[in-house]
């Protein structure tokens, strides 16, 4: 079993040689590193022409003399690729021991997950002051095989399976330079029956979006990126249960309703006075509270009111509730509805 990483490069020198060092020092899996560069000037030119010489059989440099963009850098890649497993990953991220087997080892635990994410500072893992970066990772190792799963895995270090991009295809490069493709490309995989998931056993810390702030117009393509997929897969809505009643079991149907939302892409929130909720599910876009019961309609109602990203739609179990919260519609903009 092996797997092609791919490093897409544009300068960035420092991290660059960070996170390809990082690579080779770090990955205990089987592995052929494929480096994309997009147009680097010196030093990184220079470095990645005596890496490439070095490291001959075990790493493969693909030169662009333009910078094509990350979604075409990223398809070029990929079509250089012909291991099992695939592996995209920023070159402003630093790897840590073990970082790919767990990774794969969690793709492997299961035939429909088709993409695998790393923990990451990226996905609210972040080091303490004073930290290493290992002794983070360690602190990951206990959930060795164990995984949560993902709306869409992010592109920063993305593992997928061959046999996805064999049927999902390439990144769609009506996004441009980059943003949403990874979602986009999420999107269609699990149009086919695959999950993403994050690896929580496994470590790749993030820069984050140091190649990006480099590009101009960045805020304006980014609209435009969004705009595009909304258009193809929909608009994405902040969601929220309000559970009043002490004796308010989740059933299956709630369960299910709410695991439906956060797949598709939305975020759904559940306001609760039983602490056993939280344990809803194990979703990226899930996330359950519980809060105090003898001041739980002051503390719910206050917390929705102070939101700065409002919710869309609120759902209550309490007609008396909802009626207070429909009174108060011009702070919290929502959409409520009373649900049985």
């Amino acid at each position: 079993m092996k797997c092609d990483i791919i490093i897409l490069v544009w300068n960035l020198f420092d991290f660059s040689k960070a996170c390809i060092e990082s690579v080779l020092e770090k990955t205990n899996f089987d592995f052929h590193l494929i480096v994309v560069d997009n147009a680097s000037a010196e030093p990184t030119k220079g470095y990645l022409n005596n890496l490439a010489q070095h490291e001959k059989g075990r790493v493969t440099l693909l030169r662009n003399e333009e910078n094509l963009g990350f979604i075409k850098a990223a398809n070029q890649g990929i079509r250089a690729t012909t291991a099992p497993y695939i592996c995209l990953l920023n070159n402003d991220t630093l790897v840590t021991q073990g970082w790919l087997t767990e990774m794969v080892k969690v793709a492997q635990s299961r035939a429909d997950i088709g993409i695998v994410n790393p923990h990451s500072n990226t996905l609210g893992w972040k080091p303490k002051k004073g930290e290493s970066l290992e002794v983070t990772a360690q602190k990951l190792r206990s959930f060795s095989g164990k995984y949560s799963e993902l709306a869409w895995a992010t592109g920063f270090c993305m593992l997928v399976k061959r046999k996805v991009v064999q049927e999902v295809g390439l990144f769609d490069e009506i996004y441009g330079r980059g943003t949403f493709e990874d979602a986009d490309f999420n999107k269609r995989a699990q149009a086919r029956g695959y999950f993403s998931v994050c690896a929580q056993g496994a470590y790749v810390y993030h820069r984050e979006r140091r190649s990006f702030i480099k590009v101009s117009k960045f805020d304006q393509d980014f609209e435009r990126n969004r705009q595009i997929f909304y258009a193809k897969w929909g608009k994405t809505y902040r969601i929220l249960y309000v559970l009043t009643r002490d004796n308010n079991t989740f059933t299956e149907k709630v369960r299910q309703e709410a695991l439906k939302l956060a797949r598709q892409g939305n975020i759904v929130w559940f306001f609760s006075k039983n602490r056993d909720r939280q344990k809803i599910s194990r979703h990226s876009n899930i996330y359950a509270y519980s809060l105090p019961k003898p001041f739980f309609n002051l503390v719910s109602l206050w917390r929705i009111m102070k939101r700065q990203k409002k919710f869309d739609k609120i759902y209550v179990d309490d007609e008396s509730y909802a009626r207070r919260l429909n009174n108060f519609k011009r702070f919290h903009k929502a959409e409520v509805i009373y649900a049985q």
